[in-house]
């Protein structure tokens, strides 16, 4: 086993073992104020580092993304660098900020790994969650995460689109995102250090720890997204990730009106008014789906 860091990209390190595959990417810090999957993945590093564990097979690459942002604790600097993985670019992207160059330096690592975690967490969020599409729920079900988030790359298109997950996905790669928990919560640092190797071991590229109990996870599918247009966006009152919402209730209003669901529905990944930005999406309501069929999931390298 080896550990280098890349000698072109800072921040990311690769770790390296006898067998070539699978190749694993985690990221962390694409938001500089998340901090959970940064903790993890430096606890991740120094675990081979200190020698508490060995890599027996595959390639591990761990990579701080957005740096800058990390350093100023906030959530970007200029661009949100998870709408930056994308091929074109509109006027509005300025191509000499530093997270249009760092996002060119980050998209090789995710064209070419078989599997990808992202690891993120929300300024609402009483229990972890994971973002992935269809073809990865069953896999990632496995590490023992009760609810799964699906739908996004409906939406990738928009203004939503360019995440860095379903950038792999569209390059081969098993994708998921996890939301740890809240920003606020040191429990969030313990799920996302647990979820990496949970990972790590589901892959048997490292031993001696044991699997988390599979779960038949709730799955929600996002069928809407909700932009705060309006200064005066609120609430109907406080809200909960995954709340249910009945059909034609009022969760919100903008512009002096009330927003409404058009059927049963569940509030997801709510944000904080007050920290998001006019034109920035604000929530997503989703639907609650049945188990997705269980099929092979088939990456490269396996």
């Amino acid at each position: 086993m080896s550990v280098s860091k890349d000698p072109n990209i800072q921040g990311v390190v690769r770790i390296t073992s006898d067998l070539p595959v699978p190749h694993v990417v985690m990221f962390s810090g694409t938001h500089g104020d998340e901090v959970s999957g940064i903790h993890a993945i430096e606890k991740v590093l120094f675990d081979f580092l200190g020698g508490k564990r060995e890599l027996l097979r595959g390639t591990l690459t761990l990579a701080r993304v957005n740096e800058q942002a990390i350093a100023a604790e906030r959530r970007y600097v200029k661009h949100n660098m998870n709408r930056m993985f994308r091929e074109n670019y509109g006027p509005d992207i300025d191509k000499d900020s530093y997270e249009f160059r760092r996002t060119q330096e980050l998209k090789k690592f995710l064209e070419s790994c078989d599997y990808f975690l992202d690891f993120h967490s929300a300024p609402i969020a009483d229990e972890p969650f994971l973002v992935s599409e269809q073809k990865a729920v069953e896999f990632y079900s496995k590490l023992g995460i009760p609810r799964i988030m699906t739908g996004w790359s409906r939406f990738s298109s928009g203004t939503i689109g360019g995440d860095a997950e379903n950038y792999a996905n569209a390059h081969g790669a098993i994708s998921a995102t996890l939301e740890s928990g809240s920003h606020f919560e040191k429990s969030s640092n313990d799920v996302a250090y647990r979820t990496a190797i949970s990972l790590l071991s589901l892959l048997r590229m490292i031993e001696g720890d044991e699997l988390p109990q599979a779960v038949q996870a709730d799955v929600f599918e996002m069928y809407s997204v909700v932009t705060k247009e309006f200064n005066d966006f609120r609430y109907a009152g406080e809200m909960k990730n995954f709340q249910f919402l009945k059909k034609d209730q009022a969760f919100a209003y903008q512009n002096g009106h009330p927003l409404n669901v058009p059927e049963d529905s569940y509030l997801l990944i709510p944000m904080k008014p007050r920290d998001t930005k006019v034109h920035e999406e604000v929530c997503y309501l989703g639907r609650k789906v049945p188990q997705l069929d269980s099929a092979p999931v088939a990456g490269r390298g396996r």
